[in-house]
Protein backbone atom coordinates (compact mmCIF):
# COMPACT_ATOMS: atom_id res chain seq x y z
CA UNK A 1 0.00 0.00 0.00
CA UNK A 2 2.88 2.33 0.85
CA UNK A 3 4.42 1.86 -2.64
CA UNK A 4 1.25 2.80 -4.62
CA UNK A 5 1.67 6.64 -4.51
CA UNK A 6 5.36 6.25 -5.34
CA UNK A 7 4.48 4.16 -8.44
CA UNK A 8 1.82 6.68 -9.51
CA UNK A 9 4.28 9.57 -9.59
CA UNK A 10 6.11 8.55 -12.80
CA UNK A 11 2.71 8.02 -14.48
CA UNK A 12 1.53 11.55 -13.53
CA UNK A 13 4.83 13.05 -14.64
CA UNK A 14 4.56 11.21 -17.96
CA UNK A 15 0.97 12.46 -18.43
CA UNK A 16 2.05 16.00 -17.56
CA UNK A 17 4.89 15.73 -20.08
CA UNK A 18 2.42 14.69 -22.77
CA UNK A 19 0.28 17.80 -22.13
CA UNK A 20 0.91 20.76 -24.44
CA UNK A 21 2.24 24.02 -23.07
CA UNK A 22 0.30 27.24 -23.70
CA UNK A 23 2.68 28.15 -26.52
CA UNK A 24 2.31 24.77 -28.19
CA UNK A 25 -1.48 24.94 -27.90
CA UNK A 26 -1.51 28.44 -29.44
CA UNK A 27 0.72 27.28 -32.30
CA UNK A 28 -1.60 24.36 -33.03
CA UNK A 29 -4.63 26.69 -33.15
CA UNK A 30 -2.81 29.20 -35.37
CA UNK A 31 -1.63 26.44 -37.70
CA UNK A 32 -5.15 24.99 -37.97
CA UNK A 33 -6.74 28.37 -38.71
CA UNK A 34 -4.00 29.17 -41.24
CA UNK A 35 -4.55 25.89 -43.07
CA UNK A 36 -8.32 26.48 -43.08
CA UNK A 37 -7.84 29.99 -44.47
CA UNK A 38 -5.50 28.66 -47.12
CA UNK A 39 -8.09 26.08 -48.13
CA UNK A 40 -11.10 28.40 -48.34
CA UNK A 41 -9.43 31.67 -49.38
CA UNK A 42 -6.06 31.30 -51.04
CA UNK A 43 -6.73 28.18 -53.09
CA UNK A 44 -9.83 29.69 -54.84
CA UNK A 45 -7.95 32.98 -55.19
CA UNK A 46 -4.99 31.34 -56.91
CA UNK A 47 -7.32 29.29 -59.11
CA UNK A 48 -9.21 32.48 -60.11
CA UNK A 49 -5.92 34.18 -60.98
CA UNK A 50 -4.93 31.18 -63.10
CA UNK A 51 -8.37 31.18 -64.73
CA UNK A 52 -8.13 34.90 -65.58
CA UNK A 53 -5.01 34.17 -67.66
CA UNK A 54 -6.67 31.48 -69.78
CA UNK A 55 -9.39 31.30 -72.43
CA UNK A 56 -11.75 28.44 -71.67
CA UNK A 57 -14.00 26.63 -74.13
CA UNK A 58 -16.70 24.65 -72.33
CA UNK A 59 -17.74 22.78 -75.50
CA UNK A 60 -14.28 21.63 -76.55
CA UNK A 61 -13.14 21.49 -72.89
CA UNK A 62 -9.93 23.37 -73.69
CA UNK A 63 -7.92 25.97 -71.81
CA UNK A 64 -5.63 28.28 -73.75
CA UNK A 65 -3.15 30.64 -72.10
CA UNK A 66 -3.91 34.24 -73.20
CA UNK A 67 -1.87 36.24 -70.68
CA UNK A 68 -3.37 39.60 -69.67
CA UNK A 69 -5.87 39.66 -72.55
CA UNK A 70 -8.91 39.40 -70.25
CA UNK A 71 -7.64 42.22 -68.04
CA UNK A 72 -7.18 44.47 -71.08
CA UNK A 73 -10.66 43.52 -72.32
CA UNK A 74 -12.15 44.27 -68.89
CA UNK A 75 -10.62 47.75 -68.58
CA UNK A 76 -11.52 48.73 -72.16
CA UNK A 77 -14.95 47.07 -72.53
CA UNK A 78 -17.73 49.71 -72.44
CA UNK A 79 -19.99 47.24 -70.58
CA UNK A 80 -17.44 46.83 -67.80
CA UNK A 81 -16.75 50.56 -67.60
CA UNK A 82 -20.47 51.35 -67.45
CA UNK A 83 -21.02 48.70 -64.77
CA UNK A 84 -18.03 50.03 -62.81
CA UNK A 85 -19.45 53.55 -62.95
CA UNK A 86 -22.84 52.30 -61.72
CA UNK A 87 -21.01 50.51 -58.87
CA UNK A 88 -19.33 53.79 -57.93
CA UNK A 89 -22.67 55.67 -57.97
CA UNK A 90 -24.39 52.88 -56.02
CA UNK A 91 -21.58 52.74 -53.44
CA UNK A 92 -21.46 56.54 -53.04
CA UNK A 93 -25.21 56.78 -52.39
CA UNK A 94 -25.21 53.75 -50.11
CA UNK A 95 -22.19 54.77 -48.03
CA UNK A 96 -23.20 58.43 -47.58
CA UNK A 97 -26.80 57.62 -46.61
CA UNK A 98 -25.81 54.64 -44.44
CA UNK A 99 -23.17 56.69 -42.63
CA UNK A 100 -25.57 59.60 -41.93
CA UNK A 101 -28.43 57.35 -40.81
CA UNK A 102 -26.17 55.15 -38.68
CA UNK A 103 -24.75 58.09 -36.77
CA UNK A 104 -28.15 59.75 -36.41
CA UNK A 105 -29.87 56.60 -35.13
CA UNK A 106 -26.99 55.89 -32.72
CA UNK A 107 -27.13 59.39 -31.24
CA UNK A 108 -30.87 59.06 -30.67
CA UNK A 109 -30.66 55.54 -29.25
CA UNK A 110 -27.85 56.59 -26.88
CA UNK A 111 -30.24 58.91 -25.04
CA UNK A 112 -32.42 57.79 -22.13
CA UNK A 113 -36.16 57.60 -22.87
CA UNK A 114 -39.00 55.15 -22.24
CA UNK A 115 -39.04 52.18 -24.63
CA UNK A 116 -35.39 52.64 -25.59
CA UNK A 117 -34.70 48.88 -25.51
CA UNK A 118 -37.63 48.07 -27.79
CA UNK A 119 -36.68 50.83 -30.24
CA UNK A 120 -33.08 49.57 -30.35
CA UNK A 121 -34.32 46.10 -31.27
CA UNK A 122 -36.62 47.49 -33.98
CA UNK A 123 -33.90 49.68 -35.50
CA UNK A 124 -31.42 46.81 -35.64
CA UNK A 125 -33.98 44.38 -37.07
CA UNK A 126 -33.49 45.17 -40.82
CA UNK A 127 -29.85 44.12 -40.60
CA UNK A 128 -30.84 40.77 -39.08
CA UNK A 129 -33.03 39.74 -42.00
CA UNK A 130 -31.55 38.46 -45.24
CA UNK A 131 -31.02 40.65 -48.28
CA UNK A 132 -33.37 38.45 -50.30
CA UNK A 133 -36.16 39.23 -47.83
CA UNK A 134 -35.24 42.92 -48.02
CA UNK A 135 -35.53 42.77 -51.81
CA UNK A 136 -38.90 41.03 -51.52
CA UNK A 137 -40.21 43.73 -49.16
CA UNK A 138 -39.14 46.51 -51.49
CA UNK A 139 -40.44 44.73 -54.60
CA UNK A 140 -43.90 44.56 -52.99
CA UNK A 141 -43.67 48.14 -51.80
CA UNK A 142 -42.62 49.44 -55.24
CA UNK A 143 -44.95 47.26 -57.29
CA UNK A 144 -46.78 49.53 -59.78
CA UNK A 145 -50.07 47.62 -59.45
CA UNK A 146 -50.37 46.55 -55.80
CA UNK A 147 -47.46 48.40 -54.19
CA UNK A 148 -47.80 50.35 -50.95
CA UNK A 149 -46.26 53.54 -52.35
CA UNK A 150 -48.76 53.81 -55.20
CA UNK A 151 -51.61 52.90 -52.86
CA UNK A 152 -50.55 55.76 -50.56
CA UNK A 153 -49.53 58.45 -53.05
CA UNK A 154 -51.84 57.87 -56.03
CA UNK A 155 -55.08 58.88 -54.20
CA UNK A 156 -53.37 62.15 -53.20
CA UNK A 157 -52.50 62.82 -56.86
CA UNK A 158 -48.74 62.84 -56.22
CA UNK A 159 -48.13 59.99 -58.69
CA UNK A 160 -50.20 58.18 -61.29
CA UNK A 161 -52.24 55.08 -60.38
CA UNK A 162 -49.65 52.70 -61.91
CA UNK A 163 -46.49 54.68 -61.39
CA UNK A 164 -43.31 52.66 -62.17
CA UNK A 165 -40.78 53.26 -59.41
CA UNK A 166 -38.11 50.89 -60.71
CA UNK A 167 -37.73 52.78 -63.98
CA UNK A 168 -34.63 53.22 -66.13
CA UNK A 169 -33.70 56.42 -64.27
CA UNK A 170 -34.67 55.42 -60.72
CA UNK A 171 -33.88 51.70 -60.44
CA UNK A 172 -30.31 52.22 -59.19
CA UNK A 173 -31.50 54.83 -56.67
CA UNK A 174 -34.14 52.51 -55.23
CA UNK A 175 -31.70 49.62 -55.06
CA UNK A 176 -29.38 51.93 -53.11
CA UNK A 177 -32.20 52.90 -50.75
CA UNK A 178 -33.06 49.25 -50.11
CA UNK A 179 -29.40 48.52 -49.42
CA UNK A 180 -29.19 51.45 -46.99
CA UNK A 181 -32.30 50.21 -45.18
CA UNK A 182 -30.58 46.87 -44.74
CA UNK A 183 -27.05 48.05 -43.87
CA UNK A 184 -27.51 51.22 -41.80
CA UNK A 185 -28.45 49.28 -38.63
CA UNK A 186 -25.03 47.62 -38.65
CA UNK A 187 -23.35 51.03 -38.55
CA UNK A 188 -25.77 52.05 -35.81
CA UNK A 189 -24.65 49.05 -33.78
CA UNK A 190 -20.96 50.08 -34.10
CA UNK A 191 -21.64 53.73 -33.26
CA UNK A 192 -23.90 52.89 -30.32
CA UNK A 193 -21.22 50.68 -28.78
CA UNK A 194 -18.62 53.42 -29.25
CA UNK A 195 -20.84 56.18 -27.82
CA UNK A 196 -21.30 54.26 -24.58
CA UNK A 197 -17.53 54.30 -23.97
CA UNK A 198 -17.32 58.11 -23.84
CA UNK A 199 -16.90 59.21 -20.19
CA UNK A 200 -19.87 61.25 -18.97
CA UNK A 201 -17.43 63.46 -17.01
CA UNK A 202 -16.26 65.01 -20.28
CA UNK A 203 -19.80 66.16 -21.09
CA UNK A 204 -20.31 67.43 -17.53
CA UNK A 205 -17.07 69.42 -17.70
CA UNK A 206 -18.12 70.85 -21.07
CA UNK A 207 -21.50 71.90 -19.63
CA UNK A 208 -19.70 73.66 -16.78
CA UNK A 209 -17.72 75.54 -19.44
CA UNK A 210 -21.09 76.44 -21.02
CA UNK A 211 -20.43 74.42 -24.18
CA UNK A 212 -23.65 73.91 -26.14
CA UNK A 213 -24.80 70.67 -27.82
CA UNK A 214 -23.05 71.49 -31.09
CA UNK A 215 -19.70 72.19 -29.41
CA UNK A 216 -20.01 69.08 -27.24
CA UNK A 217 -20.73 67.02 -30.34
CA UNK A 218 -17.85 68.57 -32.33
CA UNK A 219 -15.19 68.52 -29.59
CA UNK A 220 -16.11 65.41 -27.57
CA UNK A 221 -18.34 63.02 -29.49
CA UNK A 222 -16.81 63.21 -32.98
CA UNK A 223 -13.15 62.78 -31.88
CA UNK A 224 -14.12 59.67 -29.90
CA UNK A 225 -15.92 58.24 -32.92
CA UNK A 226 -12.98 58.71 -35.31
CA UNK A 227 -11.80 55.09 -35.35
CA UNK A 228 -15.35 53.76 -35.33
CA UNK A 229 -16.09 55.94 -38.34
CA UNK A 230 -13.14 54.41 -40.17
CA UNK A 231 -14.40 50.90 -39.45
CA UNK A 232 -17.96 51.81 -40.46
CA UNK A 233 -16.83 53.41 -43.72
CA UNK A 234 -14.58 50.51 -44.66
CA UNK A 235 -17.26 47.90 -43.89
CA UNK A 236 -19.99 49.82 -45.72
CA UNK A 237 -17.82 50.52 -48.75
CA UNK A 238 -16.66 46.93 -49.11
CA UNK A 239 -20.23 45.67 -48.66
CA UNK A 240 -21.52 48.13 -51.28
CA UNK A 241 -18.80 47.45 -53.84
CA UNK A 242 -19.30 43.67 -53.67
CA UNK A 243 -23.10 43.84 -53.38
CA UNK A 244 -24.95 41.21 -55.40
CA UNK A 245 -27.76 39.43 -53.52
CA UNK A 246 -30.09 42.40 -53.10
CA UNK A 247 -29.57 43.73 -56.65
CA UNK A 248 -30.11 40.31 -58.17
CA UNK A 249 -33.26 39.69 -56.10
CA UNK A 250 -34.80 43.13 -56.64
CA UNK A 251 -34.03 44.09 -60.26
CA UNK A 252 -31.66 41.47 -61.71
CA UNK A 253 -29.66 44.41 -63.02
CA UNK A 254 -32.60 45.89 -64.91
CA UNK A 255 -34.56 47.37 -66.43
CA UNK A 256 -32.13 46.80 -69.27
CA UNK A 257 -28.78 47.43 -67.61
CA UNK A 258 -29.94 50.37 -65.47
CA UNK A 259 -28.91 48.71 -62.19
CA UNK A 260 -26.31 46.29 -63.52
CA UNK A 261 -23.40 46.97 -61.20
CA UNK A 262 -20.05 45.21 -61.53
CA UNK A 263 -20.82 42.08 -59.43
CA UNK A 264 -23.95 41.52 -61.56
CA UNK A 265 -21.85 41.70 -64.72
CA UNK A 266 -19.34 39.24 -63.27
CA UNK A 267 -22.23 36.89 -62.53
CA UNK A 268 -23.46 37.15 -66.13
CA UNK A 269 -20.01 36.62 -67.62
CA UNK A 270 -19.58 33.53 -65.47
CA UNK A 271 -22.99 31.84 -65.38
CA UNK A 272 -24.81 33.15 -68.46
CA UNK A 273 -22.04 33.63 -71.04
CA UNK A 274 -19.53 31.03 -69.72
CA UNK A 275 -16.69 33.57 -70.06
CA UNK A 276 -14.87 32.33 -66.99
CA UNK A 277 -11.56 34.06 -67.70
CA UNK A 278 -13.17 37.44 -68.29
CA UNK A 279 -15.35 36.98 -65.18
CA UNK A 280 -12.26 36.20 -63.08
CA UNK A 281 -10.34 39.20 -64.46
CA UNK A 282 -13.29 41.51 -63.80
CA UNK A 283 -13.53 40.11 -60.27
CA UNK A 284 -9.94 41.10 -59.59
CA UNK A 285 -10.68 44.62 -60.84
CA UNK A 286 -13.61 44.71 -58.41
CA UNK A 287 -11.33 43.56 -55.60
CA UNK A 288 -8.80 46.23 -56.52
CA UNK A 289 -11.55 48.87 -56.26
CA UNK A 290 -12.46 47.69 -52.75
CA UNK A 291 -8.85 47.62 -51.59
CA UNK A 292 -8.12 51.06 -53.08
CA UNK A 293 -11.10 52.61 -51.31
CA UNK A 294 -10.23 50.96 -47.98
CA UNK A 295 -6.60 52.10 -48.22
CA UNK A 296 -7.83 55.60 -49.12
CA UNK A 297 -9.90 55.74 -45.93
CA UNK A 298 -6.91 54.64 -43.82
CA UNK A 299 -4.58 57.17 -45.44
CA UNK A 300 -7.12 59.97 -45.03
CA UNK A 301 -7.62 59.21 -41.33
CA UNK A 302 -3.88 58.83 -40.78
CA UNK A 303 -3.23 62.17 -42.50
CA UNK A 304 -5.81 63.95 -40.33
CA UNK A 305 -4.36 62.36 -37.18
CA UNK A 306 -0.83 63.42 -38.12
CA UNK A 307 -2.03 66.97 -38.86
CA UNK A 308 -3.78 67.15 -35.48
CA UNK A 309 -0.69 65.86 -33.63
CA UNK A 310 1.44 68.45 -35.44
CA UNK A 311 -0.99 71.21 -34.48
CA UNK A 312 -0.94 70.11 -30.83
CA UNK A 313 2.88 70.16 -30.87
Amino acid sequence: MAGAPTAALPAREAARARQMSDTQFALVIILGVSLLNAAIIFVPLVYSAWLSLHESNVILRTMEFVGAKHYWTAITDPKVLAAAWRSVVFSAIAVVLSFALSLGFALVLNEDFPGKGLLRALVLLPWAISQVVTATVFSFMLNPNVGALNALLAPMGIVGPSHVWLSQDMALIWVSVAFVWHLAPLGTFFYLASLQTIPEDLYNAARIDRAGPVRRFAHITLPHLRHTTLIVLVVMTVEAVRQFDLVFSLTRGGPGTASQILPMLVFRYNFEFSQYGLAAATSFILTAMSVALAVGYFLLLRKKKAKKETANG
